[in-house]
């Protein structure tokens, strides 16, 4: 036997082309189980079902909303205002929630919690009236910083300062007012009574005058703005001292202006009937 015999005794045989073995169907689901593919894929298929459930099913929408600081407005305006009742809890839109809050003129800030699976809580912080300001007939709820709540229900306490505008026909919430004129006539409002010894029958405000006082016999004493406040206090005690006649008393100019007219005023009201 020659040697190039016995080399192609030992080539292996080469498969005919188109005709190499396949593994079976069994062979390749084997090859699939072992390798964990099969287990990769039925936990991808199991955690896709299981978020498609929980990010659509109903039960993971807001449905319990608790309401806190709230005393003017009531939890159910509250939570309308909110707009996320049915929402998903996943899906809420808390900074347009807070944004809507906030339109309303009692809401000085608002926090939103949302909680797993169902619920929500609302804090508010609400402003408080502090005076009146009355315009066009109606007397408005304002605050501390001059911004309008809205319009009162009820008439107004003995001890509520209301402030009188002769300049606005209405006003709507939101609105913001002279705050100074809003500070002074609270001052005024204390300090008059115990220093000057006379209660103002109404503090007004006037767009050109700014704030001003009528008495109870119908005189009218104008302070504008409050800078120089204690100026105008001095000259008005001791005009008052003096029991200097006037009906008109403007305080503004350095040199104040009065003008006295007897038939603008008019006796004082008193609890006895006249003769």
């Amino acid at each position: 036997m020659s040697r190039e015999m016995a080399t192609r005794r030992r080539r292996p045989a080469q498969p005919v082309p188109g005709q190499q073995a396949t593994p079976g169907p069994w062979r390749s689901l084997l090859t699939w189980v072992t390798s964990g593919r099969i287990v990769g894929l039925l936990l991808f298929v199991a955690a896709t079902a299981g978020l498609g459930y929980v990010f659509t099913n109903a039960r993971f929408s807001v449905q319990q909303i608790k309401v806190e600081g709230y005393q003017a407005l009531d939890a159910e305006t509250i939570v309308g205002l909110a707009g996320i009742r049915g929402h998903s809890i996943w899906f809420v839109d808390q900074q347009g929630a807070l944004a809507r809050l906030k339109e309303n003129a009692y809401i000085a800030s608002a926090s939103l919690t949302i909680a797993f699976p169902d619920q929500a809580t609302i804090q508010i912080i609400e402003r408080r009236p502090e005076v009146r300001w009355q315009a066009g007939g109606i007397q408005y709820l304002v605050d501390a910083s001059g911004k309008v709540l809205d319009a009162a229900q009820e008439p107004a306490e003995n001890d509520v300062l209301v402030i009188i505008d002769t300049s606005h026909a209405q006003l709507s919430p939101n609105e913001h007012l002279d705050l100074d004129a809003i500070q002074l006539a609270q001052v005024l409002a204390l300090r008059l009574p115990i220093e000057l010894g006379f209660t103002p029958a109404q503090i007004g405000w006037d767009y050109g005058l700014g704030v001003y006082v009528r008495t109870t016999i119908g005189q009218t004493i104008v302070f504008g703005p409050s800078e120089e406040l204690e100026r105008k206090l001095a000259i008005l005690t001791l005009l008052l001292n003096e029991q200097t006649e006037f009906t008109y008393l403007d305080l503004r100019p350095a040199t104040p202006f009065y003008q006295y007219r007897p038939e603008m005023l008019q006796a004082p009201a008193t609890s006895e009937p006249e003769p």
